[in-house]
């Protein structure tokens, strides 16, 4: 997603504008909302999307949550280092057990971390709890094929397009299904996490950005040393191709329209 055309395009596909990034599109839309005051982070990391909301006024505090205590420990040094300590709390917990406890939050942010839950329904129905009234879910997911449902037939298709490209920028031979096998919980129930949140929550913005192509592809290129380097103009028209490609696939009508891989959603509790 760095690629500046990638970059580009996904800010033109959520904000409509390929120079205003999703975060502060989601901050003008939310009006006198923001700041929100309590808010929580799940599946942190190292804490980047905390920061982000902080520098940028879409919260005035948060806490960040992560089953991994070195995530956490990483989150706060560099938390620290921002001079966000005041405004930025991390706890290294089980989200399911951590959401039991919590009420009346303003906000709740997932940002690729939901798409590693299971058992979506009551997940989501701990999140909705653990919101106020109308408080807000902010969701950008991965919400594409389940670890379970790389087909035959999708990796074909796949690796047809692939194999259309340049010889040249082609790194591999067969592109292979996306499975982490390291991280079991690695899209455990991602397909369904849109309708999870249909079911439970009021959808304000739904807004999809593809990456049905790219997310597979993307990574069997043989890339440039400086993807921001306009130099190397067969890497970059590739990219371009498969870009113009994905959003023919995600804008068409009927039986070959592809669902979105990459979706970003803003979901009240009723």
């Amino acid at each position: 997603m760095n690629h500046p055309l990638v970059r580009a395009r996904i800010n033109q596909r959520v904000t409509g504008d390929p120079n205003l990034w999703p975060l502060l599109w989601f901050r003008d839309a939310m009006g006198d909302r923001v700041p929100f005051r309590r808010t929580l982070s799940i599946g942190c990391g190292v804490g980047n999307l905390e920061r982000s909301l902080v520098q940028h006024g879409i919260v005035s505090s948060v806490t960040g949550v992560d089953v991994s205590a070195d995530a956490i420990r990483e989150a706060r040094r560099l938390a620290a280092e921002a001079g966000f300590e005041q405004q930025i709390q991390y706890e290294a917990a089980d989200s399911k057990e951590f959401l039991v406890l919590q009420e009346g939050a303003d906000a709740i942010f997932f940002h690729a971390s939901l798409h590693h839950f299971s058992g979506l329904g009551a997940f989501l129905g701990l999140v909705r709890s653990a919101l106020k009234p109308s408080g807000i879910l902010y969701a950008d997911e991965y919400v594409g094929p389940a670890r379970s449902e790389w087909s035959l037939a999708r990796m074909a298709v796949l690796n047809f397009i692939y194999r259309s490209l340049p010889s040249d920028i082609r790194r591999v031979g067969i592109i292979r299904r996306p499975i982490n096998y390291e991280d079991p919980t690695e899209a455990i129930e991602s397909s369904g996490i849109l309708r999870a949140i249909e079911n439970s929550f009021r959808i304000l913005y739904r807004r999809d950005y593809g990456g049905n192509l790219l997310s597979v592809i993307y990574p069997a290129l043989r890339r440039p040393s400086n993807i921001q380097d306009p130099l190397g103009p067969p890497f970059h028209k590739a990219v371009e191709r498969l870009l113009d490609l994905e959003d023919t696939l995600t804008r068409q009508d009927g039986f070959f329209k592809a669902t979105s891989f990459n979706s970003l959603v803003v979901a009240e509790r009723a």
